[in-house]
């Protein structure tokens, strides 16, 4: 078994301080504005959380909610908890940056604030660009928080995100852009990425190079059209150094397998559980299509960290711009490379 595995755990955590439209927090996980979970959701939490903290190896954790963690100060106090255990070497929270200034400091009373990652989000219809680079850059310099500035594209908000990247790079943050995905999108579509993502619904090709001119990671967003299209023959690591915790506690090697049923791994919370990862690095993908979680897709072996400093993320990797010739636009040449595999892989299901 390996020494160090990375964990996505989804918890039940709703209370949310915004009321973003896109928010994918929905249906039976829907965020709520008025309450923070019940007490079933929260002790089963708890459960979980002493689970992943008594694992005999060294754990790097994004500790996702459904809600605003730091809108919630039960969820602040386990996960400060949880980065005062040795074997943890950093817990990564999902967050929309409000309330940072508010409440990191918990996390810095309770726990090894150090430890703590932010993904920060900016939702642009729910706060000021300036107050949301400030708070984040707060978290960085005060507190040591490795942070990076996370931006939706969506077809209306380019403006936006040029405002955020500019922002991100005067202040010394990292700069992620993902797609923007329609959360209505019910899963048995997933075999379309046009239909999930509305940037590539009218244009695909003018949709990639778009992300990729606005700061878009070429090499990211290659394999995240290719996960999504066809994983026929991938070789992936999850399972063997990465795995993914549902709600209620369900384990699978990834969230696609969880989202297909597939090859369960057992239940945290059933008595005598016992996990058993994958011997070897590499096995073949079984999900055939539809990964589109960054969490999951970055196990993909041509995405293979060697030769990378290990960031404290489950979303994060060091950039590799491509080379375009001379006088080409390394964005268009990307992009025109990524349309020829669309074209490739269009109509696989």
């Amino acid at each position: 078994m390996t020494d160090f595995v990375r964990i996505w755990y989804v918890s039940a955590q709703r209370l949310c301080n915004f009321r973003c439209t896109y928010c994918v927090s929905i249906n039976d996980y829907a965020k709520s504005n008025k309450a923070d979970w019940p007490e079933e959701d929260r002790e089963r939490f708890n459960k979980i959380v002493a689970w992943i903290a008594d694992r005999p190896f060294r754990i790097g954790i994004r500790l996702a909610t459904l809600g605003e963690p730091f809108a919630s100060r039960p969820f602040l106090g386990k996960a400060a908890w949880l980065t005062t255990r040795p074997n943890i070497d950093f817990v990564e929270l999902l967050t929309n940056g409000s309330l940072l200034k508010r409440r990191l400091a918990q996390l810095d009373r309770e726990g090894d604030v150090t430890k703590i990652s932010l993904w920060a989000t900016y939702h642009p219809t729910e706060i000021s660009l300036s107050r949301f680079i400030d708070s984040v850059r707060f978290a960085q310099e005060r507190y040591g928080c490795f942070a990076v500035v996370n931006g939706l594209l969506f077809p209306d908000n380019e403006d936006s995100v040029v405002e955020l990247k500019r922002a991100a790079a005067e202040a010394g943050l990292r700069f992620n852009l993902d797609l923007g995905y329609d959360p209505l999108t019910p899963h048995g579509v997933l075999t379309r990425l046009d239909d999930m993502v509305p940037i590539l619904r009218d244009q695909h090709e003018d949709g990639i190079a778009r992300a990729i001119r606005l700061g878009a990671a070429a090499e990211l967003l290659e394999v995240n059209v290719a996960a999504m299209r066809d994983l026929r023959g991938g070789l992936c690591s999850a399972g063997h150094d990465y795995f993914y915790i549902g709600i209620r506690g369900d384990v699978y090697r990834c969230s696609r397998y969880q989202a297909l049923g597939k090859d369960r791994l057992g239940n945290v919370l059933d008595d005598g559980f016992e996990l058993q990862l994958s011997d070897g690095r590499w096995t073949p993908c079984g999900a055939g299509f539809g990964c589109g979680n960054k969490e999951d897709f970055l196990n993909l072996r041509r995405l293979a960290a060697e030769g990378r400093p290990a960031a404290p993320s489950l979303g994060w990797i060091d950039r590799r711009e491509p080379t375009a010739p001379e006088g080409t636009d390394a964005s268009v040449m990307t992009a025109k490379t990524m349309s020829a595999a669309h074209q490739r892989t269009e109509g696989v299901h």
